[in-house]
């Protein structure tokens, strides 16, 4: 997958491509805004992606580097204590969820999660990066879920 961002008047651009058997989908936007997709044919998917790349970057686009971005944390407690089934099961759904979100809407992608002992709780934080720190929060909160008491918080990336 190629992921290429460009700053304009009108908001933050992405532009992104990705190959899958014999089509490439090519997915254009303003950030925080689902855009537009669509397919095309493609036989040899390392020189689809590189003519992808040289042409939006021709336009202006470029790759937006971790450390430009912000780490979008989603913090809840176990209900349980411990990560059984059922927690990882949540896990899952919440990493999901949210990385289909930050995909669909140009913002970044999910990228872990750790595990923590807090006052003799288990806390699972789940980690994303995102290009734009308030609606990487608010599509984090609108999109995890959870349907348990989680927090939402973001720090620049180091």
């Amino acid at each position: 997958m190629i992921k290429l961002y460009k700053q304009t008047a009108d908001g933050l651009l992405y532009a992104e491509s990705w190959v899958d058997d014999d089509f490439a989908t090519v997915h254009t936007g303003v950030v925080g805004d689902i855009g537009e997709c669509y397919e095309e044919d493609c036989e040899n998917a390392k020189r689809y992606l590189k003519k992808f790349k040289e042409e939006y970057e021709s336009r202006g686009y470029r790759v937006i580097p971790d450390s430009e971005m912000y780490w979008i944390c989603v913090k809840w407690q176990t209900e349980s204590g411990e990560l059984d089934n059922a927690e990882e099961e949540r896990l899952n759904t919440a990493y999901d969820s949210l990385n289909e979100a930050f995909g669909w809407f140009g913002l970044g992608y999910a990228d872990g999660f750790e595990t923590s002992e807090e006052n003799g709780g288990l806390y699972i934080t789940l980690y994303a990066l995102s290009v734009d720190r308030e609606l990487g929060i608010e599509t984090a909160r609108n999109s995890t879920e959870l349907y348990t008491d989680f927090t939402v918080t973001a720090e620049k990336f180091n």
